[in-house]
């Protein structure tokens, strides 16, 4: 029972450094899955490829559109 107290008190002044003493093998592979959503590229490639994506979709569509407000004759 001391012992938990002694962990609870210890997850209270220092949470991180208390789960990495605890739990070395897993505070590392949180480290560097961290590392890995930082330094990898297939969220900028995701974005990118969205931006195009909705350029393509949008620019045509907005010509079309245009075009069709733009010859009315009634107006």
């Amino acid at each position: 029972m001391i012992g938990s107290l002694i962990k609870a008190a210890a997850y209270v002044k220092a949470p991180r450094t208390t789960f990495a003493v605890v739990h070395p093998g897993k505070a590392m592979r949180l480290k560097k899955l961290q590392w890995q959503f930082k330094h990898t590229e297939a969220p900028r490639w995701a974005a990118t490829a969205g931006a195009v994506g909705a350029a393509a979709l949008a620019l045509p569509l907005g010509l079309v559109i245009g075009r069709r407000r733009g010859n009315r004759s009634d107006v």
